[in-house]
């Protein structure tokens, strides 16, 4: 039961989706589907390709502040090749792959190693998380209240003295024994590698991970747009920070079944009709544009310098 439970927690998502198929009307599918103006499809691709360029430049420069050099070519394969393995395999071995592929070339620990690959994680994870915020009040899934501000000034408060007074009286003996677990003292290695980003490093991955962000929100607008969805660009956005979000949950394979749970109630809080069937559509799409196709590109990659998996397997 172990070994098989991780399979049967994402298996959920695969039953939801079963679940949500069988509610789909076929004619009134086709007809969506009949409607799709393909030619405004143009663009998708050619702003996936633009977007990986973008996130690779950010890792380049993550990894030119560790003293580490690499050309945005190389960068740009090894992030598709990335790309596809987080996306395939089971474990979503992409950000491994990276660090191991570094290990090889460049000779370095696995601090040095994994400090840039979750660098460029966590700055997306951290946007993600801000606009995730406000998908929920622009849904009006969650409306502000006055204690929300307390609590985001306790958690404030809690962190400084935590990373101020920590060592010093207040709460020292926890945190002297956190500091002895292995864990934080890999993530304090990682910290050091990282020590530049206070600076214009920064500011300019900072930067280059809002423009990814908008190279995506643009994509999935135009696929909006070209099935005829009557969304904003900013509801359209915001549906697809709450999948995004929802993707971290292990409930699922790739998304599906989640991500077309998702659209189809925030369709539905839109009044967009036949809210089910072009939930579904429009899932199909974005699967295809956001995921089968940079997928595909990292494979190219990937073949160009396969990586085993059985290593990666035994590095997890």
């Amino acid at each position: 039961m172990r070994r098989w439970a991780p399979a049967l927690v994402r298996g959920a998502g695969l039953l939801l989706l079963a679940w949500i198929l069988t509610r789909v009307d076929g004619p009134t599918l086709g007809a969506l589907l009949d409607k799709v103006d393909w030619t405004g499809l143009w663009g998708v691709p050619l702003l996936g390709v633009l977007m990986m360029g973008v996130r690779a430049w950010r890792w380049k420069l993550l990894l030119d502040l560790q003293k580490l050099e690499m050309s945005l070519w190389r960068a740009g394969v090894l992030y598709g090749s990335g790309i596809f393995l987080g996306s395939l395999t089971p474990g979503r071995l992409g950000d491994l792959a990276k660090t191991l592929y570094l290990r090889r070339e460049q000779g370095v620990s696995w601090e040095r190693a994994a400090a840039g690959v979750l660098a460029d994680r966590l700055f997306d994870l951290g946007v993600m998380l801000l606009l995730a915020l406000w998908a929920l009040f622009h849904f009006e899934l969650c409306r502000w209240q006055p204690w929300m501000g307390w609590a985001g000034a306790g958690l404030g408060l809690g962190g400084w003295l935590f990373a101020v007074k920590g060592g010093k009286g207040l709460g020292g003996g926890w945190s002297a024994w956190l500091r002895r677990q292995r864990p934080w003292r890999f993530a304090e290695g990682m910290g050091s590698e990282m020590r530049g980003l206070k600076g214009r490093v920064g500011a300019w991955a900072l930067g280059l991970t809002l423009l990814a962000y908008a190279l995506y929100f643009a994509q999935t607008f135009l696929l909006a747009r070209a099935q005829g969805l009557p969304l904003s660009a900013a509801d359209v956005s915001a549906a697809l920070v709450l999948v995004g979000l929802a993707s971290f949950l292990p409930v699922s394979v790739a998304g599906l079944g989640t991500r077309e749970g998702i659209l189809i109630f925030l369709l539905g809080c839109r009044g967009v009709p036949e809210n089910t069937e072009a939930g579904v559509l429009y899932s199909l799409l974005f699967f295809l544009s956001c995921f089968v196709f940079p997928a595909a590109v990292g494979a190219l990659c990937w073949l160009k310098e396969p990586l085993p998996l059985a290593e990666l397997k035994q590095r997890r």
